[in-house]
């Protein structure tokens, strides 16, 4: 059917139905428009807000399973505070996820340094990790990233990046962490 016939047949139609016909046609198609521009955004918007709302629950049920701080005196939340912290024999554990996460990313370290830092009447000492990285931009951020999140009682202390041309792929970078240990376990 060619175009031309195409629109005698649509013409013969809208003529058949009439004014009040064509009227209803045109608020059958507006209605079909709007339920696809409204009602579908709508739908994705409480479909997005139900994943928040069931995020928000998860969370809510986790922290009351921690005991209020409240009914806790000094000395008690003291204990949760440095029960979140390993013994200091548990060091080697942190440095080995710190290993795993410069191989996970293609990152060699060579060498490090070092060292345990602890004030006489502090309980918590700290042990410095000073590494010099060489990789790309991304994956030292991925690495520090994924040392940070596998380590909760870990801290970016300092990072300095370094490059020599400015279209240099590698990026030299040194990066000092500190592993917060608690001394009294």
């Amino acid at each position: 059917m060619s175009a031309v016939a195409l629109q005698r047949q649509l013409q013969y139609r809208l003529a058949q139905l009439g004014g009040i016909g064509s009227l209803g046609l045109v608020m059958l198609l507006l209605a079909a428009l709007g339920w696809f521009t409204l009602i579908r955004a709508g739908e994705k918007e409480l479909a997005g807000s139900v994943g928040k709302l069931q995020a928000l629950k998860q969370q809510v049920e986790s922290k009351s399973s921690l005991p209020l701080s409240s009914a806790l005196n000094r000395e008690e939340q003291l204990q949760v505070f440095y029960k979140n912290f390993p013994a200091g024999n548990k060091v080697p554990d942190a440095l080995q996820r710190i290993y795993r996460a410069s191989d996970a990313q293609g990152l060699t370290l060579d060498t490090g340094e070092y060292a345990w830092i602890q004030s006489g009447s502090e309980r918590l000492a700290r042990y410095r990790v000073s590494l010099p990285v060489k990789g790309t931009f991304t994956q030292i951020l991925n690495f520090m990233d994924t040392v940070l999140q596998d380590n909760a009682a870990l801290a970016l202390e300092n990072a300095v990046f370094k490059r020599d041309k400015v279209d240099d792929a590698a990026v030299e970078a040194k990066l000092v962490f500190v592993v917060y240990v608690d001394t009294q376990p």
